[in-house]
């Protein structure tokens, strides 16, 4: 847990300078800490610290990066979580070119390797799709040679996930190479976050070894 005497020196926290914070809000983190914790902000919930936020904080967004500031300070936000759930994002390099990296990822072969057998729709931007393994989703952004952005549910969720897929150049120094990035955002819970990170480096390691056999 953190003491006064950290907190008092403490300039950044969710990623917000406490110079900044104060130029918004009229408080530093020191003194928005010490306020959640006369509030019992230590029992409560990252939504329960927002709503007692609301009266004094027009701006959801510093309502929200308040929250994740004291759970950071106190040592209670866990890794991985944001204030819409928990995210996180895996990388390989490829050894071959963007252009090869990503006609090999968007090909028949490598969707059903990161996206699943598609059974139903189609994976064009605006489309819906549904997969064998259960996956549904919605293409919300589609940029050839660089990435989508789809909403991404298995069937045992209630709600959907954000998924972004992109596919980078390597700079000149490593000229020939590509790096692959999976980003998952709005995970429900912790467990969640884990088992994702596992599930996207094992489909990496697939989508690497059928790469490098290209």
């Amino acid at each position: 847990m953190a003491t006064s005497d950290t907190l008092s020196l403490t300039e950044q926290l969710a990623k917000l300078s406490s110079k900044a914070l104060t130029e918004k809000t009229g408080k530093d983190w020191h003194e928005w800490i010490e306020w959640l914790d006369e509030l019992g902000g230590e029992q409560k919930s990252h939504r329960e610290l927002v709503s007692l936020l609301a009266d004094h904080i027009h701006s959801p967004w510093y309502r929200q990066k308040i929250a994740l500031g004291f759970r950071e300070a106190k040592g209670l936000r866990e890794l991985g979580e944001v204030s819409s759930g928990y995210e996180v994002g895996v990388t390989r390099t490829v050894r071959v070119p963007l252009k090869k990296a990503w006609e090999i990822m968007t090909s028949q072969e490598g969707l059903a390797i990161w996206l699943g057998d598609i059974t139903k729709g189609d994976v064009s931007e605006g489309a819906s799709f549904e997969t064998k393994q259960g996956i549904t989703g919605t293409i919300t952004v589609l940029e050839a040679d660089s990435h989508f952005r789809m909403a991404w549910k298995p069937a045992s969720w209630r709600n959907s996930s954000t998924l972004q897929v992109r596919v980078t150049g390597s700079k000149a120094r490593s000229a020939g190479k590509s790096v692959i990035n999976f980003h998952h955002e709005k995970l429900p819970r912790a467990s969640d976050r884990a088992a994702m990170k596992k599930y996207w480096e094992e489909k990496l390691s697939v989508l690497a070894e059928i790469i490098k056999g290209k």
